[in-house]
């Protein structure tokens, strides 16, 4: 408790000036205030939009130890230090109802210019027999507003209605599926290119590979693939992108590669029981297919930065044995940056009697989500991470495109 002392000098009531003797002391309070919350490094809620200059600088394209962009030099710091910070809003999801009435605001969830929403519904075929699996496979996606001239400056084309985002479902039989999300990196806008033409093409790859293949494909194989024939393609001028791509067998076995910061869990009575875990070479940094002219590759080794160029191989891939009633989710980190885990339970109970039809679930889930990505009060997974990076209090949603993939299981 921050409590001021005053001398018996100071509480005498007999003096020649006492207006003067009550504005001192006010004066006195209102320095002391300032001082100790200077002394416990206080901020205010951060303006979101400083949270979307954070997120969607090009520095998780450049990566170098010791220093970004220069233009955003004033929001960065050196990976380094990230470890050095205590953690800010301890056990934040505890205290959290975001997917009920008490949602932290009412922030509008439609898109504004240059954005775009919308949902489908896939089927991996009729009813189960025996011992075969069926999944009932709902998408919904809403990307962020983007008012900002930049998107304006080049002669591109306009962003599909994911965004930078993109996804695929690929259904080679009744009961086996393949699904997957990919988020394009915004930072090659900078120099004009399409962000989001490496994500939309490695997902229009993964869906024809995988609904042609005379041969039951591994994730990882399949991504390999993919990521092989857009080099060859050369539609993607240049351009980077994460990817987690799953696949369901038949026997219900889920098998999953993830590159990147997008991500995939399965929730068994509303619970999460298995997850991917974020690839990152630091914060806001991670793992990432890419395609770079040799030009611009050469350009960055003169200046003595480097750009991300990994490859299929450095996925994490993992297996799961499903069970009737499992609900999967991929998503981009459009929706890991705004909420945990803790969330999505909460979210998934508050729906499970409700008996909704999943592509309306995986709308209203979206839906949420974006509400509480602009909300500049909402402790934000994203800006908690900021936080411990930088050792000062950050509030706020971070706005991104975000895309979801939801799948029951039966």
């Amino acid at each position: 408790m921050f409590k001021i002392g005053l001398t018996a000098r100071n509480t005498v009531t007999k003096s020649k000036f006492p207006l003067l003797s009550l504005l001192a002391s006010l004066f006195t309070l209102i320095l002391a205030m300032i001082l100790y919350l200077y002394a416990n490094n206080f901020h205010f809620p951060t303006n979101p939009s400083l949270l979307t200059t954070i997120a969607n600088t090009n520095s998780n394209i450049f990566f170098k130890a010791c220093a970004f962009n220069s233009y955003y030099s004033n929001y960065f710091w050196k990976l380094s230090n990230t470890s050095s910070a205590a953690p800010y809003l301890n056990n934040a999801s505890a205290k959290r109802s975001f997917f009920t009435s008490s949602a932290w605001s009412s922030s509008s969830s439609s898109g504004g210019s240059g954005s775009g929403s919308g949902s489908g519904a896939y089927s991996s075929g009729g009813n189960a027999s025996g011992q075969l699996f069926n999944y009932k496979i709902a998408v919904a996606y809403q990307a962020k507003d983007r008012s900002d001239p930049i998107y304006s400056k080049w002669n591109l084309p306009p962003l599909p209605p994911t965004g930078e985002d993109n996804y695929f479902i690929g259904l080679p039989n009744l009961n086996e599926a393949y699904c997957g999300v990919a988020d394009g990196v915004g930072g090659w806008i900078e120099m004009g290119f399409d962000s989001s033409a490496i994500s939309q093409e490695l997902c229009l790859a993964m869906k024809s590979i995988s609904e042609s293949s005379a041969k039951e494909l591994e994730p990882k194989q399949l991504l390999s693939m993919a990521y092989e024939k857009i080099q060859k393609d050369k539609i993607v001028q240049a351009g980077s992108t994460t990817a987690v791509v799953a696949h369901l067998s038949e026997g219900g076995k889920l098998t999953v590669t993830n590159l990147g910061d997008s991500w995939c869990g399965v929730f068994r009575g509303n619970k999460l029981v298995f997850k991917t875990q974020f690839q990152t070479l630091g914060f806001n940094t991670p793992y990432q297919l890419s395609i770079i002219p040799e030009k611009i590759m050469a350009d960055a080794k003169k200046r003595g930065s480097s750009y991300i160029t990994n490859t299929p191989n450095d996925a994490d891939n993992y297996e799961f044995q499903l069970k009737s009633n499992d609900v999967i989710v991929l998503a981009t980190d459009g929706v890991t940056d705004n909420i945990d885990v803790g969330d999505m339970e909460l979210f998934l109970q508050n729906n499970e009697k409700s008996n909704k039809d999943l592509t309306v679930l995986a709308q209203e889930f979206v839906a949420e989500v974006v509400k509480l990505s602009k909300d500049p009060y909402f402790p934000s997974v994203f800006s908690q991470e900021l936080a411990k990076v930088t050792g000062k209090n950050y509030t706020g949603g971070k706005e991104d495109d975000i895309t979801c993939i939801v799948v029951k299981v039966e």
